[in-house]
């Protein structure tokens, strides 16, 4: 983004922070069904047609950093292998033995030259090949060339290893394209991962998703956390294509967790909080001096886990890089635990039938685009009447970046 293009959205925030009204050029918010959030045949849908069908961050290349480094993701009842391979390409394979389908790997992380199945010993090479078969003799006709791993879509942006279980889904870079041109100067390749914090929580997954997809709550929730260096009323949403989108909020002080001197920095990066809801379950909060990379996956109807996966930069003295990110990881741990509590009590006023919809404010929007998106993955033939959204910004804006700066 060049400087007249971030001096646009600063004062795009400028105005938000100053209005009274509702924009006469936006759409009224229809309510959403709350049966989204706790009926087990719409759940099913979801999985279905949107998590086995779309991108889904499975991890970072700064936790495979040498040859024969392996890493297992085993969100959503999955389990896969990402492994980087002796040619330092990362690959993602099913955990599934080619003979009778034991799980290879059975520790989260770790380094392998070879993954040997635990139940008969065949062993593949951190590529996938079958190297090694005991007892070879007694398979008629076994070609080893016809049984490696089974292969998952696995492309990486930025650092970022995404994986896909839909042959057929478009490239990555196409998928991610509208949030990376949110992300341009932002210096991503300095960032590893520092810490890594995952909680489950009995309720629908979007239930705790959309508490982060609006600033509405802040005032009142985070009245000493997160409240006092955000100014909440100049809060943006800039609904983007693939049912992503781009929050722009104005800061009270430049860096939230600590000071920073990245050079050439985008001054919305100095002055803005830059926040990128990424469809289906992703959001992150862009900031210099770290950042929260959020996941939010389903385990049931009404049961799910935020993972959250935290990013910075090394500090050249270990104790003080340590002491940072420890700090760093209690305070997203405060604020997470500030929101807890109500989300037991919103997924049991919605399967109890107490609230029906939910009524949706204009600093609310995105849960009304990314539903609209769940509803084109699944498309609307499948869905029962009852639990359809009405596509009202799609109608208004198409799948377009809205708007364009």
């Amino acid at each position: 983004m060049d400087s007249q293009a971030a001096a646009t959205l600063i004062e795009r925030v400028e105005r938000e922070a100053k209005r009274i009204t509702y924009p006469a050029d936006f759409p009224a918010l229809p309510d959403l069904p709350t049966a989204r959030y706790c009926d087990p045949a719409f759940f099913a849908l979801e999985m279905q047609y949107v998590f086995n069908k779309t991108w889904l961050y499975a991890g970072h290349e700064s936790e495979l950093l040498e040859p024969g480094a392996y890493k297992l993701f085993t969100e959503m009842d999955r389990s896969v292998i990402l492994s980087r391979g002796k040619d330092r390409t990362i690959r993602a394979f099913k955990n599934t033995c080619r003979h009778r389908g034991a799980a290879l790997v059975t520790e989260p992380a770790g380094i392998a030259k070879r993954f040997i199945c635990p139940y008969h010993a065949w062993g593949y090479a951190s590529d996938g090949e079958l190297r090694s078969v005991p007892e070879a003799h007694n398979f008629t006709c076994l070609n080893k060339a016809e049984k490696p791993l089974l292969q998952v879509r696995c492309e990486l942006w930025r650092g970022f290893i995404f994986i896909n279980f839909d042959e057929a889904a478009e490239p990555l870079a196409d998928f991610i394209a509208p949030l990376a041109a949110q992300a341009e100067s932002f210096p991503f390749e300095r960032m590893v991962v520092k810490r890594t914090l995952r909680t489950e929580i009995a309720c629908n997954w979007k239930t705790a998703y959309d508490n982060f997809l609006e600033i509405y709550h802040v005032a009142t929730v985070h009245q000493k956390t997160i409240a006092p260096f955000l100014d909440s009323k100049s809060f943006v949403v800039t609904p983007l294509e693939n049912g992503h989108a781009r929050f722009t909020t104005r800061k009270r002080i430049e860096n939230l967790y600590g000071a920073s001197d990245i050079k050439g920095l985008d001054e919305r990066f100095r002055s803005l909080t830059v926040a990128l809801p990424r469809f289906p379950n992703g959001f992150t909060a862009l900031d210099p001096s770290g950042f929260n990379w959020m996941n939010f996956w389903p385990i049931g109807h009404d049961r799910m886990a935020v993972v959250s996966t935290i990013f910075g930069e090394t500090l050249k003295d270990s104790d003080a890089d340590r002491a940072y990110w420890d700090e760093f990881s209690a305070y997203q741990v405060k604020i997470l635990d500030e929101d807890l509590g109500l989300f037991t009590t919103i997924q049991r006023s919605m399967r109890e039938g107490d609230l029906s919809t939910l009524t949706l404010s204009y600093q609310e929007q995105y849960l009304q685009w990314y539903n609209e998106h769940i509803d084109q993955k699944i498309g609307r033939d499948n869905i029962p009447s009852h639990l359809r959204v009405v596509p009202v910004m799609t109608a208004a804006f198409g799948d377009e970046d809205h708007p364009a700066e």
